[in-house]
Parts: structure tokens; C-alpha cells; sequence
């Protein structure tokens, strides 16, 4: 045993990176300080691995290389921190596999931990209710226990403290997991890990499960009563699989991995299930199965793991002739159809679309793309067919499949399930909930003492300085991530980010992409939302971003019935013209605020306007920041889910920013009403200026209104001033934006309102003349 450290320091050179996460050390392979994975701390430890020996400094525990750091952390000897490592080098994919160390003396600590591994075994008791299969609800389940006291790997294990033999293919104890009642895992030193396992139940040759942990495995075996291998981590999950698929060869083989927040446990399952052209079975939230179980009970856990098993069935075109689908009717054609999507296929209420029911959520299938699709399965089975035949089978489908409901508003879609906002429950997804979209991430509740500023630190320095520090600012911004993140089209709202460039706004917009999901957000422009043939493209998205507007004025009709939920015209090319609803959030994000001609208060009641007014320096500028931001995804939903809770708070700061001052300033500078009005000053009774006409000579600002405005029309430079009556009918909606009220009354001398003129008006823009 003289050269095992020496020998495995040299094959562990370069490899480090990998082999203390899998260790259970945690570094940041990118050099950045971090928590010391020895004394803890905040930030006071740095891995630099130097000539790739593992090399790493700590403030309070000094510094050392690769194996240093193992024998630290794990508290053991250099001999068996070198042993753990030998071991590990076997565990390592094959894209970074390296030839493990293999020398006597490590064959030798290999066959002395199985030896002491069956000794253990041959003396521990079986019981029930251990302490740690109780805080796992596994009660009144027996299991190996210690029959005396054992210190490995720097823990002292108790008498009554789990004892889980491990066995290897052919059946031989080679080591053994110790589990204390705290939770706290180690195996022998030096003995086998990879390809062991310990099974729970029965083996046999139709399904099989594999799982990570102890309790997770006993958990899918009580529900199932099928057979569980367990691997104990999820690196031995590709390796284990296989070994069993070379016993099994027609077995049914089913990953039930970890849900990671590192995406480790996914990872693994994907490869494991690859490997042994088996299928993964991830729970549907962040943890393990034995969480669900747990949280959600039998009858819901078990129905979650039984669809595992289910068999892919066929498509009806897999067994079709030729000559039977040449004599169908088109009704027979698509109810073939209807069986080849799984029965997931709905039209909605408005419109000639066609959904199908996808990874949670219903989504349009494009036209062209299910024309092409029908096609491809005709051609497949070798029969005849043509595009006016294709459109027949097209419209008859639509005729025969349900109508979809509406969405569940207080649903909001992840990846791995839904959250409802009324009681806080996730559940799995569900067809019957009709939702239009899923973001991209998956849902896990907060960890303790989470925040922004500590666990997503690039997406925290972005927020503050897009809000100028402001943190009243900062909630807005994070209420209308959530509007987004939460699909609430429904609140007939819209967003509208300007400012200069480089100042965050397309931050901002990359931020809700990730929070939408890539495939629900498309690009547009507010013309396209104007033009019933240019609206067909944004159909079938969450999220309608419009990146980048030139100076645009218009009346926003279109933006206006998208965002207040009215059915709107599509008129697609070489198709029928249709109406229907468009379920998306809208986000403009403009260098200069639009302007819009509307004076009906529609848009004005919709628009929520967000100002970025600060430049970022380009020297400060981190070019990596949305891949850093991205990163932290999870940790943004999280926080976004905590604080809006009751979602009607987040549409309250929306609202509240709709009137707050920056907004106003924003609307002054896009619309010269807005920007006149606001020099008007309101009275208690209409005893102030006249409304006056274009006739009266000579022209008297400080006496009529409309004189004023014509006055702040020329000397700002402003072209194509409001006729009397359009203006008349303007002033009350455009004061509204100010929450002042314009009262009349009519007199001898003409109608006569309530407001007077700002002093400010006299040096900004009002020439001199008599009263």
C-alpha cells in the first residue's frame, strides 16, 4: 500500500474538477470564491487548481492540493482519502474517464472492506421503525441495523443506525452504506462502489426500477412491488444499468433518479436509461420520489409511477393497409388521426387552429406543419393522396375533436408540474387544466433563507441598478416578471420598457424569454399587431416581445383588443380569415416610448411603462451576464413565486406604476397633450379659463384654453395641432392621466372650466400678452 496515495495523485491530475463534487466537496471549478467545503464560511475559499493537482486556499484553513482538500472535508487518512479517490476515478463518465489506478493494494482494500462488509453484515440486527426510515415515513419497515458503535469516514455511526448491504453481480456482499439517524452516509473505506447495489424485493425479468437512496428505493418498491436496485448515487446509475440489462435482456428497465436543481440526477438518468435502452422516471418535482410519497400520498404516487410503465402504444398507421385507407371517408381518416395523437388534440372556442396536449400544456400546431405531417403518414403506409384531400381530412378533424375550456387562471405551468396560486399545492400536469403554456424551468419550493442578493447575485446587480436602486422600482420590475412568468394576459395589461441603449432593457427582455420559455415567445412589431394578415404569426404564443421599436405613433387598435381580451381578425395567407383570442403578454422594449393617437383611455388603462434611465459604462459591461443570469433561473422563480404568492399584489404595483411619476414623464415626452395638460392646474369650480375658438382675434392664451394649447403647439415645434372639437374631446380623458377632473360651465361670455394655467408655463412656453 506504499505507492496508493503517491499513484493516485498522479492519476487524479486534471481530473479534480470532477472528483470533489463527486465526493460530495463542493467547489467552484471556475476559481471564484465560495463557501470552504472544510469550515464553511461565506467567501473565504478559492479553488485555483494549479498544474491540475486540486490546489485550493482558504483564509482559515490555509491551502493544499487535491487530496489535502479530501482528507479535510472527509476527515480520514491520506491512505484512505486516496482510496475514496481511486475509487471514484472508476465512477467517472467516459468523457472524462481516465484508466484508474489498479494495484495490488488496491485489490487488496477492495477484498478486506468486503471481508469486514460480510462480518458487519453477519452481526447486524434486524428491526423496525429506525429512526431515519421514520423521518422518511417508512415505519414498520425492517431493515439492518448496527449491533454496536462504528467510526467511518470521520462519522461516528450508533448502535440501531442503518446497515444497507451492497452486493455485486454475482451476488456477494462487497461493502456496505452506513446511515445514522441524522442522515449523515458513508460506505467502507476502500470498498467497491461501482456496480454495487442492494436490491429491495423480489428480482425478475419484467421491470426492473433503479434508484439513488435507501429510502427512495424502498419507497418505489412498496408502491410498485416490483423489483429496486439501489445505486446509492447517481454516478453508479449508468454503470448499474448496464449490468442488469446484460441479466435482463427484456426487462423493462426504469430510471427513477433524483430531480436536481444541478440537474445532475436528470443527467444521470438520461445516460443510465441510453445506456440500457431503458426509460427515465423523474419525479415531478425537485427531490426524489420518496419526497412525492411524502407530500402527495399512495394513491398519487403510485398512478405517477405506474404511467411509467405503461407501453408506448402504437400508431393506428403502423397497422394500416394501403387498400383500408384508400377506402376510408375522411371521418374514418381522422379519427385514425385522433388515435395517432393520443386522443390530445382540442380546437379552442375562437379561431381554426388545431391544439395538441404536449408536456403540460395545449399548444397550436401550425397548418403547414400538420398538413406535412398527415402526408408523411400517408406516404408511410403507401397510399394516395392530395392536398385538397389532406385539407378535407383537416377540416373534418376539426369537427370532431373537443373543444378546449378555459385555462385555469390560478394554474401557473412549470416543466415538471403546476402551482396553484389559491392553496400553494404543485401537482402533476393535467389536460383538464388547459393551459396555454409552460415555462422552461421547474418548479421547487425556497430553501431556507434564500435571497436574491446571496443565491442569484448577477440577476440581483441587474435589477438594482435597471431600478436606479430604487426599491419600490425594484418590485415593479420583479411584478411584471411575474405578470410574465404567470402567463396573466388577463389583467389587460402590457408592458412598455424604454430608455437609452445600453441601459439593461434588453436584459430584461432575455429575462422573460427564459421565464416564458424560448418556444412560447416570438418576435414582432406593433404593426404586425396591427395588420389582421401580420397577426397570423404571433398566434399560438405567451409571449409577443417587440424589440427595438423606431419612433412610432399610430392608435394602437390592435395592441388595445389583443391585451383587453377581444377576439381579433387573422387573416392568413392562402387560408380562411378567422377571429380569435391571442392569450400573450406583450412586451415592448423601445429606445424611444411609443405614441399613440388614442384618446378613449384604452390604451392609457392597459399600458404599464418601466424607464431604464441609466447607461451601464461599456467598460463595466459583462458580456457573460444572461448566461450567468440563466443560472440562477431557478433561484429567480423561486423568489418570484414567494413574493407573489397572492398574485393580484403583483398586478397592484403594476397598476400603481401605470400613474407613478416617471410613467407620466414618459407619456409628456412621447405626446404633446399629455405634456400640455400637465401645465394645467384645476379649481374647486369652473371659474377659470375659456374653452375660446381658432376665430377669436387676437389670439389670448391666458384667457382661452385652446389658445394655450395652440401657443404650446408652436412654440414647441409641434405640427398638425387638434382641431377644437377633437381637442374638446381629448382634454377630459388626457387629464385623467394627472387624476385631475375638467369641470365647464356655460356663460354669456362662452363655456367657461375650472382650469387655470402653472406659473411654469409662463417661462417654458407662453408668449407675453395682455389678459
Amino acid at each position: 500500500m506504499k505507492h496508493i496515495v503517491s499513484d493516485t495523485v498522479k492519476a487524479a491530475a486534471g481530473f479534480w474538477p470532477q472528483l470533489l463534487p463527486a465526493l460530495g466537496i463542493s467547489i467552484h471549478a471556475s476559481g471564484r470564491h465560495g463557501a470552504c467545503p472544510v469550515c464553511g464560511g461565506k467567501d473565504r475559499f478559492r479553488f485555483d487548481n494549479q498544474d491540475g493537482r486540486g490546489t485550493w486556499h482558504c483564509n482559515q484553513c490555509g491551502a493544499g492540493d487535491g487530496l489535502n482538500l479530501v482528507e479535510k472535508a472527509l476527515d480520514v487518512s491520506a491512505k484512505e482519502a486516496a482510496l475514496k479517490i481511486a475509487d471514484m476515478l472508476d465512477a467517472l463518465p467516459p468523457a472524462s474517464k481516465v484508466v484508474p489506478v489498479k494495484t495490488e493494494a488496491n485489490a487488496g482494500a477492495q477484498s478486506n472492506a468486503a471481508a469486514r462488509a460480510q462480518k458487519l453484515i453477519a452481526g447486524a440486527v434486524s428491526c423496525t421503525d429506525n429512526a431515519y426510515l421514520l423521518s422518511k415515513g417508512l415505519h414498520s419497515t425492517h431493515a439492518l441495523t448496527l449491533a454496536d458503535g462504528l467510526r467511518c469516514g470521520g462519522v461516528s455511526f450508533m448502535a440501531g443506525d442503518l446497515l444497507v448491504p451492497l452486493t455485486d453481480e454475482t451476488g456477494n456482499a462487497v461493502n456496505i452504506q452506513l446511515i445514522s439517524a441524522a442522515g449523515d452516509k458513508r460506505t467502507l473505506p476502500g470498498g467497491q462502489v461501482k456496480g454495487a447495489y442492494y436490491l429491495a424485493g423480489e428480482p425478475n425479468s419484467k421491470t426492473l426500477w433503479l434508484t439513488e437512496g435507501y429510502a427512495t428505493g424502498l419507497t418505489v418498491q412498496r408502491l410498485t412491488g416490483q423489483p429496486v436496485y439501489i445505486a446509492l448515487s447517481a454516478n453508479n446509475l449508468p454503470s448499474l444499468a448496464v449490468q442488469l440489462r446484460k441479466v435482463n435482456p427484456d426487462a423493462l428497465i426504469l430510471i427513477a433518479a433524483d430531480r436536481d436543481d444541478n440537474g445532475t440526477g436528470q443527467l444521470k438518468a438520461d445516460e443510465a436509461a441510453k445506456a440500457c435502452k431503458g426509460k427515465a422516471a423523474l419525479p415531478p418535482e425537485t427531490g426524489d420520489w420518496n419526497d412525492v410519497w411524502q407530500a402527495q400520498g399512495d394513491i398519487t404516487t403510485q398512478a405517477l409511477l405506474t404511467a411509467f410503465t405503461q407501453p408506448h402504444k402504437p400508431s393506428p398507421f403502423e397497422s394500416v393497409s394501403e387498400a383500408d385507407l384508400k377506402a376510408m371517408s375522411a371521418s374514418e381518416k381522422a379519427e385514425l388521426l385522433v388515435d395517432h395523437y393520443g386522443q390530445a388534440l382540442a380546437v379552442p372556442p375562437v379561431g381554426e387552429e388545431i391544439c395538441r396536449y404536449e408536456n403540460g400544456a395545449w399548444q397550436v400546431m401550425p397548418v403547414q406543419m400538420l398538413r406535412r405531417e398527415i402526408a408523411a403518414l400517408f406516404q408511410k403506409v403507401r397510399a394516395p393522396f392530395s392536398a385538397a384531400g389532406i385539407g378535407s381530412v383537416l377540416d373534418t378533424l376539426k369537427l370532431m375533436v373537443p373543444q378546449m375550456g378555459e385555462p385555469a387562471r390560478r394554474l401557473i405551468g412549470f416543466r415538471n408540474g403546476v402551482f396553484d396560486t389559491t392553496n400553494g399545492t404543485f401537482s402533476p400536469h393535467r389536460r383538464e387544466n388547459w393551459l396555454r403554456t409552460v415555462n422552461s424551468v421547474d418548479y421547487s419550493v425556497p430553501r431556507s433563507g434564500e435571497n436574491l442578493a446571496d443565491h442569484a447575485p448577477n440577476f440581483y446587480r441587474w435589477l438594482t441598478r435597471a431600478a436606479g436602486h430604487n426599491d419600490d422600482k425594484q418590485e415593479r420590475i420583479l411584478a411584471a416578471l411575474f405578470m410574465v412568468l404567470a402567463n396573466r394576459y388577463d389583467w389587460q395589461m402590457f408592458l412598455e420598457v424604454t430608455g437609452p441603449g445600453g441601459s439593461g432593457k434588453s436584459v430584461l427582455a432575455s429575462i422573460a424569454t427564459l421565464l416564458a420559455g424560448r418556444d412560447n415567445t416570438t418576435s414582432a412589431t406593433i404593426d404586425t399587431l396591427e395588420s389582421s394578415r401580420e397577426r397570423a404569426s404571433v398566434v399560438g404564443f405567451s409571449l409577443i416581445i417587440l424589440p427595438d421599436q423606431e419612433k412610432w405613433s399610430g392608435d394602437g387598435a390592435g395592441i388595445k383588443a389583443i391585451t383587453g381580451g377581444d377576439a381579433v381578425a387573422i387573416d392568413p395567407k392562402y387560408r380562411d380569415a378567422y377571429s380569435t383570442h391571442i392569450p400573450a403578454v406583450i412586451l415592448a422594449v423601445n429606445n424611444n416610448p411609443m405614441r399613440f393617437s388614442d384618446r378613449s383611455g384604452g390604451v392609457s388603462r392597459r399600458r404599464v411603462i418601466l424607464t431604464f434611465p441609466e447607461v451601464i459604462p461599456a467598460k463595466v459591461r459583462d458580456p457573460k451576464l444572461l448566461d450567468k443570469i440563466s443560472n440562477e433561473l431557478a433561484v429567480i422563480v423561486r423568489h418570484l413565486m414567494q413574493r407573489f404568492a397572492l398574485p393580484d399584489e403583483a398586478r397592484e404595483l403594476l397598476q400603481a406604476q401605470q400613474s407613478s411619476g416617471e410613467a407620466l414623464e414618459v407619456k409628456r415626452q412621447a405626446d404633446p397633450l399629455v405634456d400640455f395638460c400637465g401645465y394645467l392646474m384645476p379649481l374647486s369650480t369652473p371659474n377659470g379659463l375659456f374653452i375660446g375658438n381658432a376665430n377669436i382675434r387676437p389670439i389670448n392664451p391666458k384667457r382661452y384654453l385652446y389658445h394655450a394649447y395652440l401657443s404650446f403647439m408652436e412654440s414647441r415645434g409641434h405640427q398638425h395641432p387638434l382641431s377644437l372639437t377633437a381637442f374638446g374631446q381629448a382634454v377630459p380623458q388626457t387629464l385623467k392621466e394627472y387624476e385631475r377632473v375638467l369641470l365647464k360651465r356655460r356663460t354669456n361670455n362662452g363655456i367657461q372650466t375650472n382650469l387655470t394655467l402653472h406659473e411654469d408655463s409662463e417661462a417654458d412656453w407662453l408668449p407675453a400678452c395682455s389678459v
